[in-house]
């Protein structure tokens, strides 16, 4: 068992740190705000290296999220408890298909969302406006078109693996944002995002992240990825309902 272990950590850190050349990886730093808080609910760092994105929850409580691309797997790790749990994407897709196939009443205006786009080219301000969400972005043109196609994929997946947690929203709404995004070539400096009340008198809430990209991962950054994989190696396998200590089926399922 222990030169499994040995052999497997290996392994991932060769996953890790292969397949990818200078230039191509960048990072993300993302802070969180809600409604109208001037400090960070949530802080995030996401690392894309070659095939495979690395985001960690920078919080006591550290999560860890690798997203492989080329496996099309997400594995979450929980590093306090020391567990992880693997979605793949085709759970996804069930999954979502899903939540349209039994969206009803007021939750449809969120699953199949319609909004009309403006796009400002020259002070990259992009909108989409619908019946219940408004989405404002202050947007970055990056160095390629690749860097843009990948960070599209990653947002997409992970607003799927988002929506599988009690409370957050459907992913489609963000997929139409995402490929809105990805049409103009760009990538965002800060999200505004709107939920209107359903009722005239009713408050409405609001989301607002903030992007500091960089075109190059530092040392540090190798070193979190390193031990991401040895921690994916070692910790302890469990089920996607287990992880988040709640029922969830991720095959359409009731």
């Amino acid at each position: 068992m222990i030169r499994y272990r040995i052999l497997l950590a290996a392994f991932c850190c060769l996953i890790a740190l292969s397949g990818t050349a200078p230039g191509e990886d960048f990072r993300i730093e993302t802070d969180i705000f809600f409604e109208s808080g001037e400090a960070p609910a949530i802080s995030t760092l996401t690392l894309f290296r070659g095939s495979t994105v690395y985001d960690f929850m920078e919080s006591e409580n550290e999560e860890i999220t690798i997203f492989d691309i080329n496996r099309g797997r997400f594995v979450l790790l929980d590093c306090p408890r020391k567990v992880r749990t693997t979605v793949t994407t085709d759970q996804l897709i069930r999954f979502s298909a899903a939540l349209k196939a039994e969206a009803k009443g007021n939750i449809t205006a969120l699953v199949t969302p319609e909004f009309t786009e403006s796009f400002d080219k020259q002070a990259g301000l992009l909108e989409l406006v619908g019946k219940r969400l408004q989405y404002k972005v202050k947007a970055i043109r990056p160095p390629s078109e690749e860097i843009v196609d990948r960070y599209r994929k990653f947002a997409d997946w992970y607003a799927r693996l988002n929506a599988t947690r009690v409370g957050n929203l459907p992913p489609f709404a963000r997929m139409q944002l995402n490929a809105s995004m990805a049409s103009h070539g760009v990538l965002p400096r800060s999200v505004e995002r709107t939920i209107s009340s359903l009722t005239p008198l009713g408050v409405s809430s609001q989301i607002r992240t903030s992007h500091l990209v960089s075109w190059q991962l530092t040392n540090t950054d190798r070193k979190r990825i390193t031990r991401a994989g040895d921690y994916m190696a070692t910790y302890r396998e469990v089920s996607p309902a287990s992880y988040w200590k709640q029922p969830v089926s991720l095959d359409g399922e009731k």
